[in-house]
């Protein structure tokens, strides 16, 4: 009896200690300097460079890419815009594996409008190789034209099988904050050895925009056993992030760690005396940000 509760302790102690890493596999967010590991595209780009919306579109004075960086657009594209990324290979021990974007529809020159019901962003997709098929499509306002920020609540997400399309609309014309379609995600499994997409972006007019930001490839391992933690000093998950980020150290030693943001401010500090610990960055913008500790630093994605 003894020694069956022995082994029973020693299972939960590793169990206990076991953790899901989620990596980015690849990202692409249309500013100059790319991030990497890079997603490679090929297809005709128009770059947002505006940063914020004015105060007479539609929505007003609102990013026009995460954090105000530059995003992909499509306007008055009535033939489609469309952008193929490269394949990715995934390795060999992942799970869980994403393709995600975010959203935002808009007026840039008017209040009002927006995308309607033709309007849409088609995501396409190709495993092992395989041909393209259609599995998500965002459209504009199901009875006329609607409008939404990237912080817009509404999450389109779907399985990569069957290989059937997928459409999400919201119900309501005019501004969506929350049927507002502005996370985006197709998930696939393990099994899986490579992941493309396409995407197609579709306008009819000058008041029908589209626009696009860090497209993600992420994928999950799990990392177990007391070695795999104590060979790392420190690590951070998950990246992307939305409104958590956890922390795992080897040691409870007392240190400092930051978040900087793009410009190289420091926008987050806390005192870490534990080996687990997480910090709230639901006060933060989307965006990319910086995460040092003593020699570590690492980038992440706020979404």
């Amino acid at each position: 009896m003894k020694k069956i509760l022995l082994v029973f302790s020693i299972i939960l102690t590793q169990l206990s200690f076991s953790q899901i890493i989620i990596d980015t596999l690849a990202m692409q967010n249309f500013d100059s300097i790319a991030y990497s590991p890079n997603w490679a595209f090929t297809g005709p780009v128009v770059y947002n460079t505006m940063g914020v919306s004015g105060a007479s579109a539609a929505p007003a004075n609102s990013p026009t890419g995460i954090g105000n960086s530059r995003s992909w657009e499509s306007t008055t594209q009535s033939g489609g815009l469309v952008l193929t990324f490269s394949t990715i290979a995934i390795p060999a021990g992942y799970d869980s594996i994403r393709a995600r974007f975010s959203l935002a529809a808009m007026n840039l020159i008017s209040t009002g409008g927006g995308p309607d019901n033709l309007d849409y962003v088609l995501t396409e997709v190709s495993v092992n190789g395989g041909t393209y098929y259609s599995r998500l499509r965002i459209r504009g306002a199901v009875a006329n034209n609607s409008y939404w920020p990237f912080s817009a609540t509404g999450k389109a997400n779907v399985y990569y099988q069957p290989q059937t399309e997928a459409v999400f609309a919201p119900t309501n014309s005019g501004l969506q904050t929350t049927e507002g379609y502005s996370y985006c995600e197709i998930v696939f499994p393990g099994s899986v050895t490579s992941v493309s997409i396409r995407m197609t972006g579709r306008s009819s007019s000058s008041t029908d925009s589209w626009l696009v930001d860090n497209v993600i490839l992420t994928a999950e391992k799990l990392a177990t056993g007391i070695n795999t933690i104590s060979n790392t000093v420190l690590k951070v998950y998950p990246n992307p992030a939305n409104e958590t980020l956890y922390i795992n150290r080897s040691t409870a030693t007392a240190e400092t760690i930051g978040i900087y943001n793009s410009l190289g401010e420091l926008v987050i500090s806390k005192d870490l005396n534990q080996i687990n610990e997480s910090i709230s960055l639901a006060g933060l913008s989307q965006g990319i940000y910086i995460v040092k500790s003593g020699s570590f630093t690492k980038k992440i994605i706020k979404q």
